[in-house]
């Protein structure tokens, strides 16, 4: 393990990267009576991106590898231990993992981390309910100021309570139609109000965007034009000739049907009268 200590430098009042020596010691893994010959583990280490790994045991379940490893961390980092099993013809499988938070190894060791040892527990998922070993690793090179850390992390909690808190005032939905309601019932302006309001007689172009396109209804032929009757009207009960005929007599000429003595003697004076009745 390498002795130096490196300093955790600041830029603006906030930390700095610096480089941790990890030592990955040994682990004691939970025996599986499936497997007779026992699991090949090793160690995978993953910080901010970056991933290392230790060599491999061939059958154990209690491995020890010493294997040191570097990696480049800041205060608040994590470190995320996960122990495989090698497989030659198949994936690799997980056996367990563990997660170390830095800070609170600086805040426990009185901001510097030299040559400490850790014993972690190994889980087979993040909820961390079913342990299934422990790992040993030893932490080594790194200092912190307690001042720029206590700064660094009063500003880090500000920030992550602003990021948790909801907006005030949410953005409003844009509403399809500006017209005012009163009471839940909408109100449109008349057809009349929109004519003179586009000014041109005709109804406004947007009133007409807004609104769905009805389908144009079928067009119907128009109805047959009724025609009069042809047939001849019947004479009136007074002898009076209809009003519409043309053939109607005129008051000279005589009555259709009257024979002509008829009308000669209707027409004779009163002494031809007298003198016929002297006769008699």
């Amino acid at each position: 393990m390498a002795s130096g200590v490196t300093k955790s430098t600041t830029s603006n009042g906030y930390p700095m990267k610096a480089q941790l020596q990890i030592l990955v010691l040994s682990a004691k893994l939970k025996e599986n009576k499936k497997n007779w010959f026992g699991p090949s583990p090793y160690v995978e280490v993953t910080v901010d991106g970056q991933s290392k790994k230790t060599e491999k045991c061939n059958n154990t379940h209690s491995p020890k590898w010493k294997h040191p490893l570097t990696v480049i961390v800041t205060p608040f980092s994590k470190l995320v231990f996960r122990v495989w099993s090698h497989q030659t013809l198949k994936s690799d499988v997980l056996l367990g993992m563990s997660t170390l938070d830095i800070s609170d190894t600086l805040k426990s060791n009185d901001m510097k981390i030299s040559e400490v040892v850790q014993t972690l527990q190994l889980y087979t998922d993040r909820d961390q309910t079913d342990v299934v070993g422990d790992l040993s690793v030893c932490l080594d090179g790194m200092t912190v100021d307690p001042e720029m850390f206590a700064s660094a992390e009063a500003d880090r909690n500000s920030t992550s309570n602003e990021e948790s808190q909801p907006d005030a005032d949410p953005p409003r939905r844009p509403s399809r139609d500006s017209s005012p309601a009163v009471n839940g019932v909408e109100h449109r302006p008349s057809p009349s109000a929109l004519r003179a309001a586009n000014g041109r007689g005709s109804p406004s172009v947007s009133s007409a965007v807004g609104r769905p396109i009805r389908p144009p209804r079928p067009s119907r032929p128009p109805p047959p034009t009724p025609r009069r009757p042809t047939s001849s009207p019947a004479p009136s009960s007074n002898g009076s000739a209809p009003a519409d005929g043309g053939d109607a007599p005129t008051g000279s000429d005589p009555p259709v049907g009257s024979a002509p003595g008829t009308s000669s003697a209707s027409t004779s004076s009163p002494s031809t009268s007298s003198e016929r009745n002297s006769l008699a």
